[in-house]
C-alpha cells in the first residue's frame, strides 16, 4: 500500500489550519471577557449581580450596597443634567458614578472571599459541636440517673420494717 504525498499533506495542512483556528480563537477569548463597559448602568447591573451572589452565598456587604446606591442616585442625577442640556455637569456625574461603580466592583472579591471563609468556619464550627452536645448530653444523662439511683437507694435504706403483731 502506497500513500502519495498529496494524500498525506493533505489532512496534516486541515489539522494544522484546526490547531491555528482553535489558537486564535482561544486567544481571542480572553480580551473579549475582559472587556468592560464604560456605561455606568451597565457596570451597577454588573455590580448587583456580584453583590446579589454574595448575599446568595450567606455574606453581608452594606457598606458596598450603600456606595452602589449612591452611585445610583449620582447616575440618576446625571440624567437629570443632561435632560436639563448639562452635558458637561452630566458627564462628569457619569465618571464619578463610574469610578465609584468600579470601586465597588474591585471590593467584590474580597466580600465573597469573606463570605466564603466565614462559611467555612460556620460548618467547621457546627460540625466540631455536634460530638460535644452527644458527649454532654450523655454526661448529662447519665449523671442524673446516678442521682436517681443514689435517692432510690437512700429511700431504700430509710424504709423501716414493720411487723405485724399476731393475735393469738
Amino acid at each position: 500500500m502506497r500513500f502519495s504525498s498529496a494524500k498525506v499533506q493533505w489532512p496534516a495542512a486541515l489539522f494544522i489550519v484546526l490547531i491555528a483556528i482553535v489558537l486564535l480563537l482561544t486567544s481571542l477569548a480572553p480580551r473579549a471577557a475582559s472587556q468592560a463597559s464604560s456605561n455606568p448602568v451597565d457596570l451597577s447591573y454588573q455590580a448587583y449581580a456580584q453583590l446579589a451572589s454574595v448575599y446568595r452565598s450567606g455574606g453581608q456587604a452594606p457598606d458596598l450596597v450603600a456606595r452602589l446606591n449612591s452611585a445610583l442616585d449620582i447616575i440618576q442625577d446625571a440624567r437629570v443634567k443632561r435632560a436639563q442640556g448639562d452635558i458637561a455637569d452630566a458627564n462628569r456625574l457619569e465618571g464619578q458614578a463610574n469610578s465609584t461603580i468600579q470601586s465597588v466592583l474591585a471590593a467584590i472579591p474580597a466580600a465573597q472571599e469573606q463570605t466564603a471563609h466565614d462559611s467555612t468556619i460556620r460548618t467547621v464550627t457546627t460540625v466540631a459541636l455536634i460530638p460535644v452536645v452527644v458527649a454532654l448530653s450523655t454526661f448529662v444523662f447519665y449523671a442524673t440517673l446516678r442521682t436517681w439511683r443514689y435517692y432510690e437507694k437512700m429511700k431504700f435504706y430509710e424504709m423501716r420494717i414493720v411487723e405485724k403483731k399476731t393475735e393469738d
